[in-house]
């Protein structure tokens, strides 16, 4: 498979293809061998005006390709079944050559995986259009400005739009292209700064939630990028903390590097995990942010408090399998609880300010958080199902080639 890169913070590559330049001399009158014609010697500053030329083709050929890889949806995933490679396909579609006013073109760095994209590759009914079959596949990029006619946005700099699994595409201010600048890594503005994760984590947690001190507080997927951000917010304002995770090792990260109070598995069933969420979280739960649904949910609903929250952010668990229901619905009757469906674009008014509030304690060492980078287009599905096989923590990426 492709290189996975895993990182942790308090913070492309082009196929190269060479041109061989050969330069030939006849020596002494005679040929230099069957297959070569005789001919003048040249002279050296002839060989080497020779030899710059090939090479300016060569860095001509490689830097500035005529051509714009990119994934199409081909099909669409009927429900029980995982994404495979053949309901995309690779294709080289013609780069786009003509900029209008305000436009400008951008060259993707990196595509943000997350758990929408199942989603969005079905025609099922959800919160926006589904993705367009034939088209480059729906992602949240970031990238960096090649050409430009658009002051605000200058060649070089580094902007995040909803730019496609593609090489290049054309976006404009107008559009939502932002210069994210360069104080904060550049990964950070589609993981921990993204209105995808970190926005969604503090909408989550503090006006969906409106966790307080003395709040108990469990996260399903609480190893993910949104999860293990809500739990860091959550613990800000003196709330008690549990994650729902698939492993040992997640379930070290989250107490040991990230300050939740406890974690505990879903792997062995909903019996067992109501055991441990009640062990763990002896006076009930108060709020609850749920990524995935299914056993998770099962097992939260019976360990509720009277007047208890959930922000529903996902439901992870289902999204291959079709299956969504929930055979302990009457729980939110007895319990009374209050459940809220959100989606982060719903609040984008709010994101500048989020995301400088994010920032501030990123620098300040105060969240911490890890990236899952996977390398190159073809590698996609392969990545995708990361995030649904428990193999992913963290924010998962995708480096486009």
């Amino acid at each position: 498979g492709a290189p996975s890169i895993i990182s942790s913070h308090s913070v492309q590559s082009l196929g190269s293809r060479h041109r061989l330049f050969r330069s030939e001399q006849a020596i002494g009158g005679r040929s230099l061998g069957s297959g070569y014609r005789l001919f003048q010697p040249l002279r050296p500053m002839a060989l080497l005006a020779l030899a710059i030329a090939a090479l300016a083709a060569a860095a001509v050929d490689q830097t500035c390709p005529s051509t714009n890889s990119a994934l199409v949806l081909k099909q669409r995933p009927e429900a029980g079944v995982h994404i495979s490679p053949s309901h995309f396909e690779l294709v080289e579609l013609p780069k786009p050559a003509e900029l209008g006013e305000g436009k400008v073109l951008v060259r993707n760095l990196y595509a943000s995986l997350d758990p929408t994209h199942r989603i969005w590759a079905t025609d099922d009914a959800q919160y926006m259009p589904p993705a367009s079959l034939g088209k480059p596949m729906r992602a949240a990029t970031i990238g960096v400005v090649e050409q430009s006619n658009e002051p605000s946005l200058p060649v070089g700099s580094h902007v995040v739009g909803i730019g496609g699994l593609q090489q290049y595409y054309v976006t404009s201010a107008a559009e939502g292209a932002v210069d994210v600048g360069e104080d904060m890594p550049l990964t950070s503005h589609l993981s921990v700064l993204s209105f995808i994760i970190g926005l969604t984590a503090w909408v989550g947690t503090y006006d969906i939630l409106d966790v307080q001190a003395g709040d108990t507080v469990v996260i399903s997927g609480g190893a993910g990028a949104v999860g293990s951000l809500a739990g860091q917010l959550a613990k800000m304002r003196g709330a008690r903390v549990i994650g729902i995770v698939g492993s040992d090792a997640k379930a070290q990260w989250l107490t040991s590097e990230l300050g939740f109070d406890g974690a505990v598995s879903y792997k062995d069933g909903e019996v067992a995990l109501v055991a441990a969420l009640r062990a763990a979280a002896p006076n009930g739960v108060d709020k609850y942010f749920d990524n995935t649904g299914g056993v998770s949910t099962e097992a939260v609903l019976k360990a509720m408090n009277n007047g208890a929250r959930i922000a529903l952010c996902g439901v992870i668990s289902g999204y291959n399998s079709g299956e969504m229901g929930l055979s302990n619905y009457q729980m939110l009757l007895h319990r009374r609880v209050k459940v809220e469906g959100f989606i982060c674009t719903d609040h984008f008014s709010k994101y500048a300010e989020v995301k400088g509030e994010l920032a501030a304690l990123v620098k300040a060492g105060k969240i911490v958080y890890k990236e899952d980078i996977q390398e190159g287009l073809a590698n996609y599905v392969p990545a995708l199902n990361r995030l649904f096989d428990g193999s992913n923590t963290g924010k998962l990426l995708l480096k486009i080639d």
